[in-house]
């Protein structure tokens, strides 16, 4: 695994954990506070990286776990160099054809308050509907992993939806602080 992957695992696991009241062994503020040793994301460069898919979904799941999965908008300000990666990765995800990495970013976009009359929303919500299946999923509909099927279908729903934002705000305050100083720190 890339350290992309295990970083958003534990982000992830330590989200759910403590959502949940389950303790772990570390808290999700220590764990995101490894987000200026992921930095930079280097992107696709022509298909020469090979952890940009990592890198991207590590960034989608900064943006879940801080905006409590699609309850909160946040500020560009908060993570600029996420809110750049993400409009930068757009366009490549429609290029590599990944419907799935589409409804992410375009997710993403939409909680760092990019609206559906943004060009680049409607590019890419464009691009969804035109590879939707005929059945109305997304993914390969030969697939024989059901992952392969719901998946890109639960995100490529997500990029398309509208959205109940609940204000702009973060699911854990307590990193406020760390992201202030980050972002001022470029």
């Amino acid at each position: 695994m890339s350290r992309y992957v295990v970083w958003y695992d534990a982000l992830t696991r330590t989200y759910t954990g403590e959502c949940y009241g389950v303790a772990a062994s570390g808290r999700f503020a220590d764990v995101f506070g490894w987000l200026p040793a992921m930095r930079p994301y280097r992107g696709r460069e022509e298909g020469r990286n090979p952890d940009w898919y990592d890198e991207v979904y590590a960034v989608t799941h900064i943006v879940y776990t801080l905006n409590d999965y699609d309850r909160y908008q946040l500020s560009p300000r908060w993570l600029p160099a996420e809110f750049a990666f993400m409009k930068e990765s757009l366009r490549e995800a429609m290029a590599t054809d990944d419907a799935e990495m589409t409804g992410e970013i375009l997710d993403a976009l939409k909680a760092f308050k990019l609206g559906d009359e943004h060009a680049l929303i409607r590019e890419g919500m464009d691009y969804l509907l035109a590879c939707q299946n005929a059945d109305g999923s997304w993914g390969d509909p030969e697939a024989g992993w059901i992952y392969a099927r719901y998946h890109p279908t639960w995100t490529a729903i997500d990029g398309l939806r509208e959205h109940d934002w609940r204000g702009t705000r973060l699911r854990f305050p307590e990193v406020k602080t760390f992201l202030l100083q980050q972002a001022h720190a470029r």
